[in-house]
């Protein structure tokens, strides 16, 4: 009789309080916790609270354990954060599909602060409109130095005449945490929206994304409309 009886093992219970916790009251549980519910799926047998934790102390934050999962995550590990990661990118971006974006940026920011605020690289995303103000397509600038990108208005023009875009909103990031704009920041506003203005295509705004924040051109009269 004793030979049959089976020891779980001491996580067992705490696993399906968890996976219930969740189900009821996902909004209460701590980050740890979330990520704890991902490991069990890449190790079922292993007690791995310790480890969730380890993880995001590592990174800084969820966000950032799930959007940049660095050497120190086993591969199969890095593979299903960076899965959650597209997903959640791939839901905001249809929301940035669906219709006019002239009186709807938030869409824009939710989107872009997902996927920049965190960053501790600079880089700009330019996001072209057609004259119903729909998304047509979102580039990535990418590269320079780690708190500036190289944005240059010929490129620009170039890629807005290549998907005949009415329009433009321009999105970068601070990898500081402060959106206040620098004077190159106004200076780069005002050239490329000089320089698009003969081929008719409008600069409608300049997001700098922060990481609690983000400030707008538009919404701080900085357009000159």
């Amino acid at each position: 009789m004793l030979a049959e009886i089976t020891t779980k093992p001491h996580y067992h219970g705490h696993r399906q309080r968890l996976k219930e916790r969740f189900l009821k009251d996902a909004l209460s549980m701590p980050d740890y916790e979330l990520v704890e519910l991902v490991l069990y799926w890449i190790y079922p047998r292993r007690d791995v609270k310790a480890m969730a934790k380890t993880l995001l102390l590592q990174h800084g934050n969820l966000h950032r354990l799930i959007h940049a999962p660095d050497a120190n995550c086993p591969p199969s590990l890095r593979v299903m954060l960076r899965l959650m990661g597209e997903v959640s990118r791939r839901i905001l971006l249809h929301d940035v599909k669906q219709g006019t974006l002239l009186n709807n940026s938030q869409r824009v920011i939710d989107y872009c602060h997902l996927l920049m605020a965190q960053s501790d690289v600079e880089q700009f995303r330019l996001f072209f409109l057609d004259r119903k103000y729909v998304l047509i397509r979102e580039d990535v600038q990418s590269g320079g130095t780690l708190d500036q990108v190289a944005l240059y208005p010929r490129e620009v023009l170039k890629q807005a005449l290549a998907v005949n875009a009415a329009s433009l909103i321009m999105v970068h990031n601070h990898p500081s945490g402060d959106p206040t704009p620098s004077r190159a920041d106004i200076e780069l506003t005002a050239h490329l929206k000089t320089s698009l203005l003969p081929f008719n295509i409008r600069v409608l705004d300049h997001f700098i994304i922060g990481k609690k924040g983000y400030f707008s051109f538009r919404e701080q009269g900085m357009m000159g409309e």
